[in-house]
């Protein structure tokens, strides 16, 4: 196989031309916003929202041309390296159904953030800053779904890491933010180290970082009884690569640790709690359809690349992050935390749907959670306005406005919120005739089949996984019923009317913040994404973004074993009702636990309520992830980093202060030396030579009579030395 053949340049065509518009257009409403927005009318809100509005609309457009019908790819030559041997480097945008649904999800929920952001932002003193973010942001997504190949898609996935800096920072006046944003970045950083080591690991054999190229070659490999065999050409040089199944594994596994970091995997999901930090639209933008989803994103793309084992290790530690996130959430108190850790624990399914096989089901949970997780964020930043509405009038606020303690009885006072809250709640907790009961039971399936299959041996253990995800279904409902009876039932719990929390008597809020939210509940409903809101097997998506579709001419590194996860899925059609029904079942459970708990407790035992055992302490604290990593990295670098100052300034400072101080003493005494000895012994040379000189002139005075006398006076020193000596 020639390599240089795979890389050849692609000819741009008109979609492919449209995509890069949709790439560029947030990145102009940036540039625009950042430099002239406070100079605009309503400092630029409507050019973001325009712009982002344009962009979903022309991914409407790519998605009808490219959905089931085709796919577009364009690339060029980038740059090339004289004198190596190595492929050229290579840049290019590629579309195919992934490409596409990514790029509605993304506009779509970016435009809904941007509007609503108008209620929710008005006032703000860095309102033009903030949209401006807001298009950077969008513009760095945008990027990793359209770019062809690994180096441009690690670019793009570094500029999201300082686009959600600069967002969960963005009230940088709070030290909360600050500290926020620092370990937001600094925790991602540790995910993208291990990323670019599998990049570089592949190219490494591979030499090249192009999707569909590196697709091609694996294809062309095959497996031995030790090694994965590769033989192909490049600049005319026959070129066999023998690859042993650790590196592959272990290659896989970087590229997995970047999804780790982003997508808030066990154990660096610290960093998304305090991620809320940020305003609650940045919030709904990053746990709904971007940054945290660009880790599950990059599996998909990259799913040719893993091997069983590396699959193994994602399924494991998707579970664990499911099952933590669900037990974490089970405790808490803010509204916006209640969510943040939810999003650990449905990215925590979305992974392990990866790593059991079921990729498609892991892509269809990742686009029903950007809407329902996008609606039930977009409606915490409604009641928190609200709450804050109404201690701003009551002049009272020393209470915590995001603490579902001090709510209750607000579906009164906010219907709408109410229920459309109530629509993406029982989405996420997986209800029937609601999107997350088709994903989620997609992705119990699918994992119930790798249990089986992984079994086969005797091994038992593997079922372990789908257990944890039924019992994430319980905890799930029982969490979200939980919140919601804080917030939505029984009495108001601050002391004035809740009639304040209204915009007015006749309105809740502003239609700017109520007309997004509406929008997503709607979409919460299952028979958007099948015909057949009770099975996901009539999904349109699923049959879109399948293996099957997706690598319809590719052969993927484990496919022997997910051919016989196909075929196990196949023969499991009981055990797919089975597994729906009991799905069913135990998010009903968890809702009436909940509201069995709580709907006999008085307003003031609901208000005081905290965690008192230590199972409860533990789940509030978050199993003290943060206490752990910081009394141990962080407490020793910072121990180590007072060392190394202490020895800089009383070690190395004082060594050459002091040490410059004696120098310039000793390089006095030198100079005193040099002055006095050398400078003096040359001056007493020239002097006697002088002296010499003019007496031996004086000698010589041209007189016989004087030469006579010096003559007899010598003659008188000679004979006066012979007689003496």
């Amino acid at each position: 196989m020639e390599l240089s053949a795979l890389l050849k340049p692609l000819a741009a065509t008109p979609q492919t031309t449209t995509a890069l518009v949709v790439l560029l257009l947030p990145l102009l409403a940036f540039l625009v916003l950042f430099f002239f927005g406070k100079r605009l009318p309503r400092r630029g809100d409507w050019l973001g929202i325009s712009f982002t509005t344009l962009a979903f609309i022309l991914s409407v457009y790519l998605f009808l041309q490219t959905w089931d019908t085709a796919t577009f790819h364009t690339r060029t030559t980038w740059f090339n390296l004289p004198g190596i041997v190595t492929a050229d480097f290579t840049a290019g945008i590629l579309i195919d159904n992934l490409t596409v649904l990514m790029l509605v999800i993304v506009t779509f929920i970016s435009t809904l953030v941007q509007l609503f952001s108008v209620g929710y932002m008005h006032g703000d003193s860095g309102y033009s800053r903030y949209f401006a973010y807001l298009g950077l942001f969008t513009f760095s997504m945008l990027g990793i779904v359209l770019v062809d190949n690994l180096l441009l898609l690690f670019m793009f996935w570094e500029l999201v890491g300082f686009s959600s800096y600069l967002l969960i920072g963005f009230w940088y006046e709070r030290p909360a933010a600050i500290e926020a944003n620092k370990k937001a970045f600094l925790v991602n950083r540790v995910g993208d180290i291990g990323l670019l080591l599998g990049l570089f690991a592949f190219y490494t054999y591979f030499r090249t970082f192009d999707l569909e190229a590196l697709r091609a070659l694996i294809s062309s490999g095959t497996w031995t009884d030790t090694e994965f065999i590769l033989r192909y050409t490049l600049q005319n040089q026959e070129w066999q690569v023998a690859i042993t199944p650790l590196f592959l594994t272990l290659a896989g596994l970087g590229l997995f640790m970047g999804c780790v970091g982003k997508s808030a995997q066990f154990p660096l999901q610290v960093w998304l709690p305090d991620a809320m930090q940020g305003p609650t639209p940045v919030s709904s933008l990053i746990h709904a359809a971007t940054m945290v989803a660009a880790g599950v994103y990059l599996l998909a793309r990259c799913y040719a690349f893993f091997t069983v084992d590396a699959l193994t290790v994602m399924a494991i530690v998707g579970a664990v992050t499911a099952l933590l996130g669900a037990i974490a959430a089970f405790t808490q108190y803010d509204i916006k935390a209640v969510l943040a850790f939810s999003t650990i624990s449905q990215l925590g399914y979305m992974v392990m749907g990866m790593g059991t096989g079921a990729h498609d089901a892991s892509l269809f949970h990742l686009t029903t959670h950007a809407f329902f997780k996008a609606a039930l964020f977009l409606n915490a930043g409604i009641i928190i306005h609200a709450m804050h509405r109404g201690q701003h009038f009551a002049h009272q606020h020393n209470a915590d406005p995001q603490d579902i303690r001090n709510m209750g009885g607000l579906r009164k006072v906010l219907p709408v919120t109410f229920y459309t809250y109530l629509l993406a709640a029982a989405a996420l907790v997986g209800l029937p005739l609601f999107s997350g009961f088709l994903s989620k039971d997609a992705i119990l399936s699918g994992s119930w089949a790798w249990a089986q299959t992984m079994s086969v041996g005797g091994n038992k253990l593997y079922f372990v996984v789908p257990m944890i995800g039924f019992t994430v279904v319980l905890l799930t409902a029982y969490y979200m019923g939980r919140h919601m009876w804080f917030m939505f039932f029984g009495g108001f719990r601050l002391p004035f009317k809740v009639q304040e929390v209204r915009l007015s008597v006749q309105k809740e809020v502003e239609n700017v913040m109520l007309l997004p939210v509406v929008l997503l509940a709607i979409l919460s409903l299952g028979i958007f994404f099948s015909l057949n809101p009770l099975s996901f097997g009539s999904s349109w998506l699923m049959q879109g973004i399948s293996l099957e579709t997706l690598s319809a001419k590719s052969i993927l590194l484990a496919h022997s074993f997910l051919e016989a996860l196909i075929l196990q899925n196949q023969a499991n059609q009981t055990a797919h009702l089975i597994i729906g029904i009991l799905s069913a079942v135990l998010g009903v459970a968890g809702v009436g636990f909940a509201i069995n708990k709580y709907k006999n407790r008085t307003s003031e035992a609901l208000q005081l309520d905290a965690p008192t055992s230590a199972l409860a302490r533990l789940s509030y604290n978050h199993f003290y992830l943060d206490t752990f990593f910081r009394n141990v990295f962080v407490a020793p670098v910072h121990q180590a980093a007072k060392a190394l100052y202490r020895v800089d300034k009383r070690v190395i400072d004082y060594t050459l202060n002091y040490g410059s101080k004696w120098l310039v003493v000793l390089s006095k005494m030198v100079s005193w030396f040099d002055r006095l000895f050398v400078d003096g012994a040359v001056w007493l040379v020239a002097a006697l030579s002088k002296f010499v000189g003019r007496f031996g002139r004086r000698l010589q005075n041209g007189k016989v009579q004087s030469y006579y006398a010096y003559s007899l006076l010598g003659f008188i020193l000679i004979i006066l030395y012979i007689t003496l000596f």
